[in-house]
């Protein structure tokens, strides 16, 4: 989340998995007060979910299929599905009996990548064939170990991830029987948040590699990488529009978290939410004309969509 994830995680480690799930939560969802950005004109954000509770990671199936992560209670971490924009909600996985957290879906709906706690210190990633109802996963290595930020390339083929070893968070890639490791970066610091391109050319990526998290875009093999923003703040979670033509990501570079735009050259960056709470996890509509996102709102957490002007 922001430089002092290393240290969350070593406390994390050393939790019971009750208080393990109450910690992840609470880390996921530090709050800086404050907004020191103008207001913006538009409409304001449809509320899609009312419960309040904690959420994380939506994303698109389709355009008729929305999923996040609910933290539904003390001890569990639970994948929802909506029908969207009905907002109907079910969980994904009816026999989940552990945390599953971040999910990640291939573009024809058919395979589902998601991690998945085995134990107080250990998180595996799991990959779905969601026709043929078959799992491949990557267990947990020995010790505290925790994969982050599954997502698939455009052809279904292979999955990237971030995984801490050797002092240091990269990213890798495996195919979807989570064989084939390759690994995509080797730098210090964390890289974090991989998303493809939609024509499979690139990745984009958050990464504390020049001190503090920026987002970069690297070849889809792991070379020619470029760094796209430049604040002293935290630039976090960047997603590509459904065109490739524009990514989102939140930053506190205005003193508060908040949701931004910017082009995929890194220029044109623009903020589109104004909220003294926290606005952050946005994900692009299929349509490209909107996103869904986390905003806390008197202290609650629920799912609004938000109109994205071009």
């Amino acid at each position: 989340m922001d430089s002092s994830e290393a240290v969350d995680r070593r406390r994390y480690a050393r939790l019971p998995l009750t208080r393990a799930a109450w910690w992840v939560g609470c880390c996921w969802l530090g709050v800086l007060a404050g907004s020191l950005g103008a207001p913006l004109a538009g409409a304001e954000p449809k509320r899609l979910t009312t419960d309040g509770r904690g959420k994380y990671s939506p994303v698109f199936i389709d355009e008729t299929e929305l999923v996040y992560v609910d933290f539904v209670k003390p001890v569990l971490f639970q994948i929802q599905q909506m029908t969207f924009p009905e907002g109907r909600v079910a969980p994904l996985h009816t026999d989940a009996k552990a945390p599953e957290l971040e999910p990640a879906f291939s573009r024809d709906g058919r395979y589902c990548a998601f991690v998945q706690t085995r134990g107080a210190l250990s998180l595996a990633l799991v990959i779905r064939d969601r026709q043929k109802n078959q799992d491949a996963d990557i267990p947990p290595a020995p010790g505290f170990a925790g994969y982050r930020s599954p997502t698939f390339s455009p052809d279904g083929q292979r999955v990237v991830y971030s995984f801490a070893e050797a002092g240091k968070q990269s990213l890798f890639s495996v195919d979807i029987k989570a064989q084939d490791r390759r690994r995509l970066s080797d730098r210090p610091g964390i890289d974090n948040w991989p998303m493809f391109s939609p024509d499979g050319k690139q990745i984009v990526f958050g990464s504390t590699r020049d001190g503090n998290f920026e987002i970069y875009v690297m070849d889809a093999d792991g070379e020619n990488v470029r760094q796209l923003t430049h604040s002293p703040f935290q630039d976090l979670r960047p997603r590509y529009s459904p065109d490739g033509r524009r990514i989102v990501f939140t930053s506190n570079r205005d003193g508060n978290y908040e949701v931004y735009t910017m082009a995929a050259d890194g220029s044109a960056v623009r903020r589109i939410t104004n909220h003294p709470e926290r606005d952050d996890y946005p994900t692009w509509h299929p349509s490209g004309d909107s996103i869904v996102l986390v905003s806390e709102r008197s202290g609650r957490h629920d799912l609004y969509q938000l109109t994205v002007p071009e």
